[in-house]
């Protein structure tokens, strides 16, 4: 609910205990009168990461929150559209009437309010991981003709992945026949650099913790314009 830290609302966002860049940049994009509360779980094993959100989720209700965010990109991992619907009603449920967001969910619907119709997608760690998200966003509509990832091994080294690194990330996914680049993957940090990214390759980039932050502000009902994170933060509404 609404606090003195937070007039306009609270967020509860669960994110996993490795990813030492999910909250300064949840933090970097919040606007004036949001409080942001940050709840963690263990993402070591990736398999079981869908369950450990479920555990995590009834804990959130302890800071009264107006929403409750998932920030992970579960369709990383062997993810039908299918286990997603399951997923929100579980999550939901979970939430005990407490309105949420899931990464997923956000990251579709920031795709379809830039108006994406063909879309390369980096994911930071394996071809595995890039290939399991290409399927997902092919079954929800869009053609995603190219795909690649930065190949770190393990989660704690990718917040060292360089700028450098990332651009050429991007590069490798970047044609004249894409029209939006995806990046899935919350524990690469790239929010502050999406502006210069977008101005770099001419086209939209849409990044996991941007779109699924904006995604829940929107939904909350705020409709600030976001300056500073790249196209889809400046939209106001949302196509779903």
């Amino acid at each position: 609910m609404p606090d003195r830290f937070g007039p306009r609302g609270t967020f509860a966002v669960i994110i996993p205990l490795q990813n030492a860049n999910m909250q300064p940049e949840y933090e970097a994009m919040r606007p004036e009168g949001i409080n942001n509360q940050i709840y963690r779980f263990d993402i070591s094993a990736h398999d079981n990461a869908a369950d450990a959100i479920l555990r995590a989720a009834p804990g959130c209700k302890l800071c009264w929150p107006d929403m409750i965010i998932s920030g992970i990109s579960l369709e990383m991992h062997a993810w039908s559209r299918g286990q997603q619907d399951d997923f929100r009603t579980n999550f939901a449920a979970q939430a005990q009437g407490t309105p949420t967001v899931l990464a997923p969910d956000a990251t579709e619907a920031a795709l379809k309010t830039i108006g994406a119709e063909r879309i390369g997608i980096l994911a930071p760690m394996s071809a595995e991981n890039s290939k399991r998200a290409q399927d997902y966003y092919e079954a929800a509509g869009f053609e995603v003709p190219y795909t690649t990832s930065l190949n770190v091994s393990k989660s704690e080294e990718i917040i060292n992945v360089t700028i450098e690194q990332i651009q050429a990330g991007f590069e490798a996914i970047d044609h004249d026949d894409v029209d939006t680049l995806l990046h899935v993957g919350g524990a690469l940090g790239i929010v502050g650099m999406i502006d210069d990214l977008e101005a770099h390759f001419g086209k939209p980039v849409v990044s996991v913790n941007a779109a699924t932050y904006w995604y829940a502000l929107r939904r909350h009902g705020i409709t600030d314009p976001m300056p500073g994170f790249g196209r889809l933060l400046m939209k106001t509404s949302v196509v779903e």
